[in-house]
């Protein structure tokens, strides 16, 4: 039996397991737990993942507006503005997929 994959890539009809998507992510410093695996959870988990990574990154990067480094509570808000859309998008394609069960 084949095990269902979640990750956003196969949601997109790419044939890309989830043990795949998680090598991926562990080389980006994103560790996916085995037991999250072939579970809609897995989803989350990376979102989450890479939104305290954009806040320290954004944290070290010049905001365009200001010219000077993200502020705290800037970098916080534009990783919560792409966590959004990552879990917006995830929402969409879970419901494609069970639309087509």
């Amino acid at each position: 039996m084949t095990q269902k994959s979640y990750n956003i890539q196969a949601l997109r009809g790419h044939n890309y397991s989830d043990t795949e998507f998680q090598a991926d992510m562990a080389q980006s410093g994103i560790n996916i737990p085995d037991q999250l695996l072939y579970r809609p959870e897995l989803n989350e988990f990376v979102a989450k993942a890479m939104y305290d990574q954009n806040v320290t990154s954004y944290m070290e990067t010049p905001n365009p507006f200001t010219q000077k480094n993200y502020t705290e509570k800037e970098a916080h808000q534009q990783a919560k503005e792409h966590y959004n859309q990552v879990m917006d998008n995830v929402s969409a394609l879970m419901k494609i997929d069970k639309e087509y069960k």
